[in-house]
């Protein structure tokens, strides 16, 4: 029947494609054998899979009700809805969501992309790269490799960089958080930019702001480049 929790097996890990309208979706990765649909399942025949691991369904109820999905650590996702808020725990390998106005968490990813209109987005850890989007809301990561983010005006906030960085906003604040030495590059109309740079990295920054004085507190050097362009906005690069 629709509705009872449904269990796929699937080899060392799955592909899971998962799409849903207004339901709430909550994915658990963990040690486990299957795919075990626990909350929203649809019926078994709307369910297609594969030897691969690959797994496509869409929740109950007309694309409503809530899903509870657990699988296998490592698995990649592809999740699509319109409003339900998506909540992603445990270790998972390639993540794609898409959504117009859900807020999305993701506790960790080896790499990502999300794209949303007006939905916030929280991200734990993605050491490979990490592509997030949003219009309205806000965009926030942590322990992230390349990152590439933009907003209109939303708040960006990257914290423990690895890799290069690209944000890009119109009226939303960004604060960049370097853990080793990457290129940054930033681009603002009205917000602030605040740009920590680990003490032992000496940046090339080239900061420009048409009505604001950059401070750069910096001793200058080559290991990585540091570009910020702002209208008005304030920008300050100083060691973390």
């Amino acid at each position: 029947m629709p509705g009872d929790p449904v269990a796929i097996p699937v080899p060392a890990a799955a592909e899971l494609h998962i799409s849903t309208s207004s339901g709430r979706v909550l994915v658990t990765a963990e040690e486990r054998p299957d795919v075990l649909i626990e909350e929203g399942a649809p019926s078994p025949d709307k369910i297609a899979s594969d030897a691969t691991g690959r797994v496509r369904f869409a929740s109950a109820k007309g694309g409503s009700a809530e899903l509870e999905v657990r699988c296998p650590i490592g698995s990649d996702l592809v999740v699509g809805t319109i409003s339900g808020n998506v909540t992603l725990r445990g270790p998972l390998g390639l993540v794609r969501v898409t959504t117009v106005s859900s807020n999305i968490e993701v506790e960790s990813a080896e790499q990502l992309d999300v794209r949303s209109i007006s939905g916030s987005i929280e991200v734990e850890r993605c050491p490979g790269r990490c592509t997030l989007q949003t219009k309205s809301g806000s965009a926030a990561a942590r322990g992230a490799g390349d990152a590439q983010v933009s907003t209109l005006s939303g708040r960006i906030e990257l914290d423990g960089t690895t890799g290069k960085v690209r944000a890009q906003t119109v009226s939303g604040s960004i604060d960049v958080g370097m853990a080793s030495k990457g290129d940054v590059t930033v681009q603002t109309i009205s917000g602030s930019v605040h740009v920590e740079v680990p003490p032992d990295v000496r940046p090339s920054a080239k900061l420009r702001s048409i009505s604001g004085r950059p401070r750069n507190e910096c001793p200058p050097g080559s290991d990585c480049e540091i570009r910020v362009r702002s209208m008005s906005g304030t920008i300050e690069v100083v060691p973390g």
